[in-house]
């Protein structure tokens, strides 16, 4: 029972009244059986004691007049004292209370829920009626729109910086602005048609006139900047911010489910990351930044939620907001604030209520509008690879755009399974130890082979915009070129092949990436050869029945589309979402008649790569990770009963509601590492009176301990019943107010089904498993994922018998409890 994931329960709220709900968002019996008043009176007023009666919070707000002293559980703990949700005393009947989570646990969502709705209740209560009142209520209501807006102006600030910092990094790699050097190729030949006179290169610099000398030195320029970068951006990483790392996103599903990660929303992972993702894209490692702008976006809705204490002090609401936010990275990135929306509900949000959704587009409008003001790009477009297109599509190209959805849909597939292969080996290899050295012999070898050609040593954004254009009657060079067509086609498809092992290797490395822009590079790279093959076939055979809808005076074929279908057919098999995809493409493009092709080509993909494995990017990280995460997407059938899964009793530590003593309970915690610990009547009878989690049972015995109150012969009550204590008693150690004493229980022979759709529907983190009230085990969330994901794997094994065994070991899971796993570029665990 060792288990790091500790359970929510259904509890009751106020004086054995129970809520029930099948979500996370119950109904509660909000009914107060205490006299509310609104001043605090003093002793000398009342002439007895006043105890007060705290929030969750702990700030007072209503007190209960009790004609005895105060109690020693009260004197337990400091009057300033901030982390405890209440204090009271022996008549404490009130709601459940909770220590602060620990790290790498699990949240209980029924609590949160139902501290939130105190609060709701107790500040309708508390304002007066009338304008002064209704005030109140709208600055309360107002907290959170606040927060939004911060976040969607800040990612418009740091999306600007990102975007203008990467890209002058990038061009400094080539040469510097005469004119400033603060300036990026672009902007210093803005008025310039020809040759720009105003951009210097290195070898013009040192005046070198050999051309085999000038290649040499642009070279060794190229090279020494992308270690350079590289390595400074995983040693920022490695030495100050291991959360700063990878993209993120699929860390944020799992605190989205509930998991608490502590640091890695903080402070120190934001700035890391922004001055981290700047530098690794800098490097030409074939990652990209727009996957990690979703990571800055929660890290920012995180930071800014501490500052108003309704919102810190509950982790629903808190997770609420950062769906709201994660849509600001979204729209910052691809400048579509309507697909952010999306991608909040389709990939990120586990809990998502339709307020969540007016509310993402809120934070998500204001990122956009922040971005269009500051005008990074100085031409209007919130991204650098948006298009136009001024053609339609004919109905015969939809048999090619099916086409490309599958290819796109094997290849995606494929840069899965080995980007985790890598992974995997990492975490279980000598490559843990020595993060840094992998770092820059990987961008010393993707410096090397990108520079050979013109597709990999061009910026990625860049690649995508030009593979995405059309090409005009005009152009002759290039991609347009119809002399070099079968050389441009060849160049492409090896740039694709080159860009999947690179991005494989590449997003598994102690820096922060992003795979999106990768994915989308490889996938139009595939679409714009697809396209010229088409194009070349219609020239070369225009009477084909095949062509026969083409006009002879318009352009028929447009491989800039096909790069376009290509491009989100990739980014569909690789992340499996769908409806935000199709709408990004359409957001950068403008263009309505092109949804039908993308939606068809996406559809296609994504259900090709569905075939051989459900799980994409993201979820395939979780696996990997081993965290805590049930997918609400995906249905299990699961074979069982409640009696196979749950830990027995037997193999269980259980403590007794009235037959304990500080000594004991001080001991219990010392030579067990449970999570937590169900409470009985008796050790004999095991009839179950509640549940009490290791963190709530250490912190209240920790400061009897240190208390001169209490001694080692205390006893301990764990009984919430009506107990009449003389004051010979009054040093009893009261952990009442910290025990579930309503559970959630379920009968033996309870099918598992069952068991998983509740720990996936109202986000509990275990359930006792009784029989006429007498306890038999337990069941954790961690039982749960692991008989999930071992059925996935079987029954993924029992239906694709023909996949090769070492396509199949791509994917093998790591179940090492997330506690004991220090992360791979830690400054724990480098060796270099």
């Amino acid at each position: 029972m060792d288990e790091t994931f500790e359970g929510a329960s259904m509890r009751r709220t106020f004086h054995g009244e129970t809520s029930s709900t099948p979500t996370h968002t119950r109904t509660a019996d909000t009914r107060s059986t205490h006299t509310r008043t609104g001043t605090m009176h003093s002793e000398s007023e009342s002439g007895s004691e006043y105890v007060p009666r705290f929030d969750d919070y702990g700030d007072e707000h209503s007190v209960v007049p009790l004609r005895r002293m105060r109690s020693s559980q009260e004197a337990l703990i400091p009057n300033d004292e901030s982390d405890m949700d209440v204090i009271t005393g022996w008549l404490y009947n009130g709601p459940l209370q909770r220590a602060k989570y620990e790290d790498f646990s699990t949240i209980d969502w029924i609590y949160e829920s139902t501290k939130a709705r105190h609060y709701k209740n107790d500040l309708r209560v508390q304002t007066h009626v009338g304008i002064k009142g209704r005030l109140q209520l709208l600055a309360d209501s107002s907290k959170s729109w606040i927060v939004l807006l911060a976040v969607g102006v800040t990612m418009g600030l740091i999306a600007t910086c990102i975007s203008v910092s990467s890209q002058w990094l990038i061009d400094v790699k080539g040469g510097y602005c005469r004119t400033g050097f603060y300036l990026n190729r672009r902007f210093c030949c803005w008025n310039t048609d020809t040759v720009c006179v105003d951009w210097v290169t290195w070898s013009e610099l040192f005046r070198v006139h050999w051309h085999w000398l000038d290649w040499l030195l642009q070279f060794i320029v190229f090279v020494f900047d992308a270690i350079l970068f590289a390595g400074i951006s995983t040693f920022l990483v490695t030495e100050y911010a291991p959360y700063a790392a990878g993209q993120g996103i699929a860390e944020i599903k799992t605190i989205m489910s509930g998991f608490m990660m502590r640091q890695f929303l903080g402070v120190r992972t934001l700035g890391i990351k922004c001055v981290g993702v700047v530098l690794s894209v800098a490097s030409g490692l074939s990652l990209g930044k727009e996957g990690t702008m979703v990571h800055v976006a929660c890290c920012c809705g995180n930071i800014y939620s501490r500052v108003f204490k309704k919102i810190k002090h509950n982790e629903v609401k808190r997770r609420e907001l950062l769906s709201a936010a994660s849509a600001a990275g979204i729209s910052v990135a691809f400048g579509a604030p309507i697909a952010g929306v999306l991608f909040s509900l389709e990939q990120v949000s586990y809990y998502f209520p339709a307020k969540t959704m007016w509310r993402s587009l809120f934070c998500a409008t204001a990122a956009a509008v922040t971005l269009k003001l500051l005008n990074p790009f100085r031409n209007g477009k919130l991204v650098s690879f948006q298009v136009t297109y001024d053609r339609t599509w004919d109905l015969f190209e939809l048999w090619f755009f099916v086409a490309i959805g599958v290819i796109c849909g094997i290849i995606g597939m494929l840069q899965n399974r080995l980007t985790l292969y890598l992974m995997e080996y990492r975490q279980h290899s000598v490559l843990k130890n020595f993060a840094r050295g992998e770092v820059l012999v990987v961008a010393l070898a993707t410096a090397c082979v990108s520079y050979m050609s013109v597709y990999l040593r061009a910026d990625m954004v860049t690649l995508v915009s030009n593979l995405f254009t059309e090409c005009t009657g005009q152009e002759t060079d290039g991609l347009c070129s119809r002399g070099d067509r079968t050389g441009n086609v060849f160049s492409l498809l090896v740039t694709s092949v080159l860009r999947v092992l690179m991005t494989s290797v590449a997003c598994g490395l102690a820096v922060p990436a992003g795979m999106f822009t990768p994915s989308m590079a490889t996938g139009a790279s595939i679409g714009r050869a697809f396209g010229m093959v088409v194009q070349t076939l219609y020239e070369n055979h225009p009477t084909w029945r095949l062509f026969g809808a083409c006009r002879p005076d318009v352009p028929c074929i447009t491989p800039g589309v096909y790069a376009l279908v290509g491009a989100a057919s990739m980014l569909a098999s690789t992340t499996r979402m769908t409806v935000t995809v199709v709408v990004i493409m359409f957001e950068l493009t403008d263009a309505l008649i092109y949804v039908l092709p993308i939606m068809l080509a996406v559809t296609v993909s994504k259900s090709v790569a569905d075939a051989f494995g459900k799980d994409g990017y993201f979820e395939s990280i979780i696996h990997l990770n081993g965290y805590p995460f049930l997918s609400m997407d995906q249905e299990y059938v699961l074979h069982g009963t409640s009696d196979e899964l749950m830990v027995r009793v037997s193999e269980m530590t259980v403590v007794e509601a009235n037959g304990e003593t500080l000594e004991s309970v001080l001991k219990l915690l010392r030579e067990s590492s449970y999570s937590g610990f169900p409470v009985v009547k008796s050790k004999s009878s095991l009839v179950l009176v509640g549940y009490i989690s290791r963190s709530d049972m250490a912190m209240v015995a920790e400061r009897a301990r240190v208390s001169s109150v209490y001694s080692n012969a205390s006893p301990c009550c764990f009984s919430r019943g009506n107990i009449e204590l003389p004051m010979a008693h009054a040093q009893m150690l009261d952990f009442r107010p910290w025990v579930d004493a309503t559970p959630i229980t379920i009968s033996h022979g309870t099918d598992v089904n069952l068991v998983a759709e509740m720990f996936r529907e109202l986000g509990v983190r275990y359930v006792l498993v009784v029989h006429h009230g007498a306890l038999l085990g337990i069941i954790t969330k961690k039982d749960i994922v692991r008989t999930v994901r071992l059925h996935s794997r079987n029954q993924a094994r029992s239906e694709m018998p023909y996949v090769p065994v070492w396509l199949s070991s791509m994917v093998r899971q790591t179940h090492e409890p997330v506690q004991h796993r220090l992360p791979v570029f830690s400054s724990e665990s480098r060796g270099l």
